[in-house]
């Protein structure tokens, strides 16, 4: 029988990583090697403890891509021995209610489920089992760190679709990770005309310049451009909520700009602060998971006549899955994924790859990759 290895989180920062036998594709499902598996913020929230789980232990590791190893019954299009991109599984529905049937699988009621038994992807696994409809054959020049990447891209294709079209408009994004500088690069590449990316340290700010998801930084307050020898304004560490919203008045003449994306959440007061930098008549989009309650000011919101979004992962849209039109973006080269990839970690380095995801300002992370096979 062969054996793989394969993490279990058990709550916080308790994860062991064991041998177990290689799962056997079912009918309709795929066996595929995993290659790449991205460490998500919602990885974080566990291992944090600012969420608990009813479970014992549970694998996690839906930002993935791997190389077909099997084919169950039933399955056709696919090889052995294929790359492949994989859409995560926790956002299977049950395909027929309403909204399944409309392509908002991502609603369904029965999110994750699948004849009864609860669905989710495992990166954090040398093999993993997927349903063959989310599986993608992927191009030679796409790499497994890109297609991991592929999930963050549909998530900021989906809070893109959301929103009035961005064509020739100012944006910001609140936030410096992952999901902001992949929700950057679909922005510009759908014809945005200035992206303001706001973060508390220098260093992902600065990396989002060099990617090209941003033109405009903006760290405590301070203006940061490609290429600046220095912040335009001295800035002590301090994050003044004020003076942030200062500067992005500052770079669009005192209007705002027309969307502000939030891709942060957790338990920091920014819905508020993305009202005040929108201009009237502009929509605030919530990308971020936030863990704890949020206050605003109903009255300013008002006034201005701010719409507030949520935007929860990725589906379809107009009837094509948005997780393939990021992987067509990146597959036209609009797409800069490698420098958001910061840290590689085998399985057996996992405990310190979510140190290292956990706290960036030591270890300068954006998306750290663990890489199954070393």
């Amino acid at each position: 029988m062969a054996l793989m290895k394969t993490a279990y989180f058990y709550g916080g920062k308790d994860i062991r990583v064991v041998e177990e036998p290689v799962p056997e594709p079912g009918p309709g499902e795929v066996l595929f090697k995993v290659m790449s598996a991205g460490v998500c913020g919602s990885d974080l929230h566990n291992y944090r403890g600012h969420r608990s789980r009813d479970d014992e232990r549970w694998q996690q590791g839906h930002e993935l891509s791997g190389v077909i190893a099997g084919l169950g019954e039933g399955v056709t299009g696919f090889e052995i021995g294929q790359r492949v991109g994989i859409e995560a599984e926790h956002l299977l529905g049950c395909g027929e209610c309403r909204l399944c049937l409309d392509g908002q699988y991502h609603l369904c009621p029965d999110r994750g489920m699948r004849h009864g038994v609860r669905q989710g992807s495992h990166g954090f696994s040398q093999y993993d089992v997927c349903v063959d409809e989310n599986v993608t054959v992927l191009p030679d020049d796409v790499s497994f760190d890109a297609a991991a990447l592929v999930d963050c891209y549909a998530c900021g294709v989906h809070a893109m679709n959301r929103v009035p079209d961005v064509a020739g408009q100012s944006v910001a994004i609140i936030g410096a990770g992952a999901i902001a500088l992949t929700m950057g690069q679909v922005l510009k590449a759908n014809g945005a005309a200035k992206v303001i990316l706001i973060g508390t340290r220098e260093q992902p700010v600065e990396v989002a310049l060099e990617a090209g998801s941003a033109e405009v930084g903006v760290v405590g307050g301070s203006l940061l451009r490609l290429g600046s020898s220095a912040l335009k304004r001295p800035f002590d560490g301090a994050q003044d909520d004020r003076s942030v919203v200062e500067a992005v008045l500052e770079e669009t003449d005192g209007e705002g700009v027309a969307v502000t994306f939030e891709t942060v959440g957790g338990q920091t007061q920014l819905i508020q602060q993305a009202i005040e930098m929108t201009r009237r008549g502009g929509v605030v989009s919530v990308l971020g998971l936030f863990t704890k309650p949020q206050a605003v000011d109903p009255a300013m919101a008002m006034e201005r006549e701010i719409s507030i979004q949520w935007s929860n992962s990725f589906s379809s849209w107009n009837g094509e899955r948005e997780f393939m039109t990021a992987l067509n973006l990146l597959r036209s080269g609009k797409l800069n994924p490698d420098p958001i990839v910061t840290h590689h970690f085998g399985i057996d380095e996992i405990a310190e790859a979510f140190a290292v995801a956990d706290d960036k300002r030591s270890s300068g992370a954006i998306r750290v990759m663990v890489t199954p096979w070393g």
